[in-house]
């Protein structure tokens, strides 16, 4: 009986020099011991999976990161080397520390609750030092320029302009001219305007290219310059002219509260108000007199750049018609708008041998207006005397004789801006 009590503690105890598994739960004690024979592994149900293998991830290299919420906070009262408050600040993070032989200042004051990336910056930037992150190894040096290139994609050229709208008696004149600019060096001193001391650029026209050397939050400035100057630079409209003339029956000009009417506008709406729609407008003109168009002109300009058109007829008229357009981001168009009129008034002789020379009638305008991308602006008024041709009466008029009667002539131009925007497609005619 002894013997099998023996046994049965043997068992119990596992025996002497036996091994047992223990499993340690976290944060806990041991879970208690168990002690079996050694068998072959159960078979997993049909219902269960096998184990699988656990891996544990290193929770330090997961928290290598400067935006990891860690809330630093230090405090110094006298002035410490900025070398010991860098090391101070990455004890015990995953983070390697190399400082500069250059890098040095000290540091007075109070962090509170940073992340590890607020607080290098907080610390540098005071002392013109900057740092770096390469893997777990932070680099602190001094604050280093760069060197960046940036392309320009400007012509090459410059532009003048010059035109002058005065009456025949030089009473009154209008000038406009656009002086010829340098549009590199232009941005070369706005480039320059942003550097610091220690900035330099070089502005190559032949290549468009700039070379700017500067620390980098400078650069990043010039950057925002180039791209917003070619942004604007590269701004296009696209200027639809009709131009027609209305040969009056009966009336020194055209009345245009009659037109208004045959529009449906009201008669005190602005002349801007019917332009609205050119081929209504040209209808209600009909009742007046005869139409006749006489050019139909369109050029595509860039923003700030003068776009000229100049047609004529031989022998019967021209016109020469200069547009400077301003294009600005929410669609509105701003033109300076000029146009002389030229055309044939007859022939005067002089001289013994009577020789004649053609007389020319020159009427213009200069005016600067303001309209939405896509709207019509109305130019008129500008009139002269013309001989209209009536059948005679009796029987002149019967064999097709005829005669002429004094009559006037007004200019109507029609000006429609169309701002063109990158990749968009227009189909379709004039209205």
């Amino acid at each position: 009986m002894l013997r099998y009590l023996l046994a049965a503690a043997i068992v119990l105890s596992g025996g002497p020099g036996q091994d047992l598994p223990v499993t340690r739960l976290a944060g806990g004690d041991p879970a208690p011991v168990r002690s079996q024979a050694p068998a072959a592994p159960a078979r997993p149900a049909a219902s269960q999976l096998p184990p699988l293998p656990v891996t544990q991830i290193d929770q330090r290299d997961a928290a290598a990161s400067l935006d990891t919420q860690r809330g630093l906070s230090l405090s110094f009262g006298e002035p410490m080397p900025i070398g010991d408050v860098l090391r101070l600040l990455v004890e015990g993070t995953p983070f390697s520390l190399a400082v500069d032989a250059g890098a040095t200042g000290t540091f007075r004051g109070e962090l509170k609750r940073l992340t590890l990336r607020e607080a290098l910056t907080t610390l540098l930037m005071p002392l013109d030092l900057d740092f770096e992150v390469r893997g777990t190894v932070i680099r602190v040096m001094r604050h280093r320029t760069e060197t960046r290139q940036f392309d320009l994609n400007l012509l090459n050229v410059q532009r003048v302009m010059q035109r002058t709208a005065a009456n025949g008696d030089g009473s009154a004149t209008i000038s406009t001219a656009v002086a010829a600019e340098d549009v590199f060096a232009g941005i070369a001193g706005g480039v320059t305007s942003l550097l610091s001391e220690s900035g330099r650029v070089h502005v190559d026209p032949r290549s468009g290219l700039a070379l700017v050397s500067d620390f980098p939050e400078r650069l990043d400035r010039v950057a925002f310059y180039i791209e917003t100057l070619h942004a604007r630079n590269g701004r296009q409209v696209r200027l639809e002219a009709r131009v027609f003339e209305v040969t009056l029956r009966g009336a020194p000009s055209i009345d245009w509260s009659l037109v208004r009417e045959r529009m449906g506008v009201p008669r005190t709406a602005a002349d801007a108000g019917i332009a609205a729609d050119p081929a209504a407008l040209r209808t209600a003109l009909a009742a007046q007199g005869d139409i006749e168009d006489l050019w139909a002109p369109e050029v595509t300009t860039m923003n700030n750049e003068p776009a000229m058109v100049h047609i004529a007829t031989p022998g019967s008229s021209s016109l020469t018609m200069t547009v400077l357009p301003q294009i600005a981001a929410d669609g509105i168009v701003q033109l300076s708008v000029s146009h002389a009129w030229e055309a044939h008034d007859g022939e005067q002789t002089h001289g013994f041998l009577k020789a004649s020379t053609p007389l020319m009638r020159v009427t213009g305008a200069d005016t600067v207006t303001r309209v939405m991308d896509g709207h019509t602006v109305l130019i008129a008024g500008l009139s002269r005397p013309k001989e209209i041709a009536k059948a005679a009466a009796g029987m002149a008029g019967a064999f097709g004789g005829g005669r002429k009667e004094k009559g006037r002539a007004e200019l109507v131009v029609l000006l429609r801006p169309t701002v063109v925007r990158p990749g968009a497609v227009t189909v379709g005619g004039r209205q």
